[in-house]
């Protein structure tokens, strides 16, 4: 059965949002190509008319996912108090689905193949520069993804919300310090 462009397109759109939803949730190396076809319906040899490869897909995947975390740090509408505070959530480590998918797939992509480590640091540039347009500095947006990347992972990794809440408030509240101080040393 043919199906017209759009259709295919839309399948194509629909297996990128589900596997960025499979990455967040269960990392890189969790996100199985048949357990995501078959949640938009196809087979798993379906997904490789749509992408040449799982490295492909993945790479697809990651540009996507990065791609929209950077939107969200650029957001005219957010500053960068409140994209910091939506981050270091509670909703945001418990809900990896709906968040940022740095701290799911970081650790994982260190062990990936060259491409894929292409596409997450291509990602990883653009939140950075999104990010730096909030700060000021692009070193300073490093230093602050890194902290807040690293403060959501830990608090996934335990057990309670208030060791979790713990992580997420020093982690805020440094990185406020820091960049104030930065800020202030700046202007003398």
């Amino acid at each position: 059965m043919r199906y017209r462009k759009e259709h295919a397109e839309e399948i194509r759109q629909r297996l990128i949002a589900e596997g960025g939803r499979h990455v967040k949730e269960r990392g890189v190396q969790g996100a199985g190509v048949d357990g995501i076809a078959r949640s938009v319906g196809l087979s798993g040899a379906a997904l490789y008319t749509h992408f040449e490869s799982k490295q492909d897909f993945l790479c697809t995947v990651l540009r996507e996912e990065l791609g929209t975390s950077a939107r969200r740090f650029l957001s005219a509408n957010v500053t960068l108090d409140e994209a910091l505070a939506r981050y270091l959530s509670l909703a945001h480590v418990r809900n990896p689905a709906a968040g940022c998918a740095l701290p799911a797939i970081t650790s994982e992509v260190g062990r990936s193949d060259e491409k894929v480590r292409q596409a997450f640091e291509a990602g990883l540039e653009g939140v950075a520069r999104a990010l730096g347009e909030k700060i000021g500095s692009h070193d300073e947006a490093l230093g602050v993804l890194a902290a807040a990347l690293g403060a959501v992972a830990l608090a996934r990794a335990l057990p309670d919300d208030a060791s979790a809440l713990s992580v997420l408030e020093s982690t805020r509240a440094l990185i406020t310090s820091a960049l104030q101080a930065n800020a202030s040393s700046k202007r003398q």
